[in-house]
């Protein structure tokens, strides 16, 4: 305890060894948007890197598929525009969608229509398959920010682009 009350019971005061807040409003820039595999773009919101949750938004202004992969944590997704499925199930998320997805299942993220945005809240890292169920890849917390740098870099925003979004 620091001072004469507990610093939970004061209101407005954190740690002074915690990380700020973060508060971030959607970007106008277009270039904010990073590039993904299978037609997508992913926008950080958040990467924790001390509990490796990930906060984003996928958007696919196309149709496009997001190959196999296995997520070894929850996943939360709300629909914001669009719809998508998982290939090897019968539900669509659509508009207002809340999906939860346990881990531990390969998928197959599918944008069947134009348009499509997601909010996502993921934990961990996931694992990327090929068809025959063999590992090619993988990705985390560390190597997604790894991944946006590069991008904000080569596109102009900069190499300290990224450290907004990171806790």
């Amino acid at each position: 305890m620091i001072g004469p009350r507990p610093l939970y019971a004061m209101p407005g005061v954190s740690h002074e060894y915690m990380a700020p807040e973060l508060v971030n409003d959607l970007p106008e820039d277009p270039r904010a948007w990073v590039p993904r595999p299978g037609g997508g773009e992913f926008l950080p919101r958040l990467f924790d890197t001390l509990t490796g949750v990930i906060v984003n938004l996928n958007r696919y202004r196309k149709p496009g598929v997001l190959g196999r992969h296995l997520h070894g944590s929850p996943v939360y997704a709300y629909t914001i525009e669009g719809t998508w499925r998982y290939k090897e199930h019968d539900w669509v998320a659509k508009p207002g969608s809340f999906v939860f997805e346990t881990p531990g299942e390969v998928h197959t993220l599918v944008v069947d229509e134009a348009t499509m945005v997601g909010f996502f809240v993921w934990m961990g890292g996931y694992q990327i398959y090929d068809e025959n169920d063999n590992i090619i890849g993988a990705q985390n917390v560390l190597s997604l920010i790894d991944v946006c740098d590069q991008h904000y870099r080569e596109c102009g925003l900069g190499a300290d682009y990224v450290r907004q979004f990171i806790r």
